[in-house]
């Protein structure tokens, strides 16, 4: 075997970023995954055809192969029914209670399919109160005290992360269900909640929950909440913060007694590591502004690369504020392989990102663009259903598959 999931089918019906994110996870480690479209393209493909950047799809759909169906043809449906019949995995992101009334629910193929492992993406999950409602990326952050704990009630988020982190915790669901399905030979449903996930990730909503009891105490200590401890943008922290330079800007992180004791020493200040003040996390807390004052003339007097150097003699944990151009020429991630290349028919090179999860019994395997739509529908209906000529002119007359 020489990849991870060879042999795994995936067939995957969802539209925008979270679906395409899990099986996209999932093909990045070798499974075959089938894309299932409609006659006119999934939502997210006219969006960018209108907009001529449809090369951007390559950055979700690497080494997936796609099939156009017509689901509002009876016979689309049947076909659909029949590939999640041969499936190992199915994802779907749609709009509550719409897979059911196809019969494409889970209750529905788990019949046909025991062993299917099912993913189900939505914005609040099955069951609860908002369950039915539908949800966008804004929509989940909103809800989960996202934008709330960026102090961004009034802006929308800059990076998509309900979608995307709801798609790779989907991904690790139906490999746990992969898992489980070699111990008991069945499938089951992967319900992903883009509620349930932002909330998982807002440290900062379910500290302040536990701490409820002695958050007064907390706070008299500090003169700050725990809540906003790293977060408060009037009052930053010497050591957890970003200091403007003379070209841009350098984060900073001397949270340890030794990084600080490196950071004044390389600003020129060594005595502030004995004075009261800062002598230690609670101190340097207390007495952030004064922290602040002594390091930011520092880093504005020198360029950002000056900084970095200086701060990286000493161990302290540092680095300038990089722009898109930046980061898509950063060496780290060019020599770890998350920024490589995919062939396209149509637009010939595209940048796209490779495979974060790096295992050392496997290579990482970015071999192929987005699928052209409808390219390979009749390749997987003959691998997958073994169906023959005359079967599959029969769906194109009908205009079920194209």
């Amino acid at each position: 075997m020489n990849k991870l999931l060879e042999g795994i089918r995936v067939l995957d019906l969802s539209q925008f970023l979270s679906g395409p994110r899990c099986s996209q996870l999932l093909a990045l480690k070798g499974a075959e995954v089938v894309k299932v479209e409609p006659p006119m393209g999934e939502t997210l493909r006219l969006i960018t055809r209108l907009m001529k950047s449809e090369r951007l799809l390559s950055t979700l759909h690497q080494n997936k192969k796609g099939i156009v169906v017509d689901f509002k043809k009876e016979e689309g449906l049947a076909l659909v029914r029949r590939l999640a019949g041969e499936a190992d995995v199915m994802v779907e992101n749609f709009a509550p209670g719409l897979m059911k009334k196809m019969g494409l629910d889970y209750e529905s193929l788990s019949t046909v399919n025991p062993r299917l492992i099912y993913v189900s993406i939505s914005g609040f999950g099955k069951g609860g109160p908002l369950g039915d409602r539908v949800a966008f990326d804004i929509v989940a952050q909103a809800t989960a005290g996202i934008m709330y704990a960026y102090r961004m009630e009034d802006k929308t988020p800059k990076c998509y992360f309900a979608d995307l982190v709801s798609g790779a915790y989907a991904a690790l669901g139906a490999m746990e269900a992969l898992f489980a399905r070699e111990r008991t030979g069945k499938g089951c449903l992967v319900d992903i909640s883009m509620l349930d996930v932002m909330y998982f990730q807002n440290f900062s909503a379910f500290s302040d929950n536990s701490l409820a009891p002695v958050k007064d105490e907390i706070e008299k200590m500090l003169g700050r909440t725990m809540t906003n401890l790293l977060t408060d943008d009037k009052r930053p922290l010497p050591f957890w913060a970003s200091y403007k330079a003379s070209d841009g800007h350098v984060v900073i992180v001397a949270l340890t007694d030794r990084e600080w004791k490196g950071l004044m020493e390389a600003i020129g200040r060594p005595e502030a590591a004995a004075d009261f003040k800062f002598s230690n996390f609670v101190t340097r807390i207390q007495n952030a502004g004064e922290g602040i004052d002594m390091i930011a003339p520092w880093v504005a007097a020198h360029t950002a690369a000056e900084v970095t150097a200086e701060l990286e003699k000493k161990n302290v944990p540092c680095a300038k504020v990089l722009n898109f151009d930046e980061v898509n020429e950063h060496p780290q991630l060019i020599d770890r392989g998350m920024i490589t290349s995919v062939d396209d028919s149509k637009f010939g090179e595209i940048k796209v990102p490779g495979d974060p999860v790096k295992l050392s019994c496997f290579e990482d395997d970015v071999r192929s663009s987005c699928p052209a739509l409808g390219e390979h529908t009749e390749e997987v209906l003959r691998a997958w259903l073994n169906m023959g000529e005359e079967e599959i002119s029969a769906l194109k007359s009908k205009k079920a598959i194209s």
